[in-house]
């Protein structure tokens, strides 16, 4: 019974993006380890991928939720919104080049890196904050106060 009430939050499409950050986290931070090893390529979290699965998931929660009152929804299958997460999008895969490659075949970036990690950290940090809030606002309702 608790699952399928707090699945009817948006705890389970926040909890993926604060995972999603955490791994992500670990990665920018490996490349910023190896920052001065020779022959390193950059890694990152495919983030176009994984906005586009939390945009489907949401547009999947907004159908189960209102029923499908459209054509589209009516064809569609019901499925819960956390399906749309694949194990890929929490792999590394090589970053694209964001500038030239240097004689000893790095191709390094301090400031490009501190500032993807600055960003993840806000967007985890943000996801942490609504999912403290939801926990909050249920923890009001249980204790039946204002």
């Amino acid at each position: 019974m608790l699952n399928s009430i707090l699945n009817q939050t948006s705890l389970p499409l926040l909890e993926k993006m604060a995972q999603f950050g955490q791994r992500r986290h670990e990665v920018l931070v490996g490349n910023l380890a190896n920052v001065d090893t020779p022959d390193y390529r950059p890694r990152d979290l495919p983030v176009e991928h994984f906005q586009e699965a939390l945009r489907g998931a949401v547009e999947q929660r907004r159908l189960n939720q209102t029923g499908g009152n459209s054509i589209a929804s009516y064809y569609s299958v019901r499925k819960p919104p956390q399906s749309h997460f694949s194990e890929e999008l929490f792999q590394a895969v090589e970053a694209k080049p964001a500038n030239i490659t240097f004689h000893d075949n790095n191709n390094r970036s301090i400031e490009g890196e501190v500032a993807k990690l600055t960003k993840n950290m806000m967007m985890q940090n943000y996801a942490v904050q609504l999912m403290t809030a939801q926990f909050s606002l249920m923890q009001a309702v249980i204790s039946e106060r204002p």
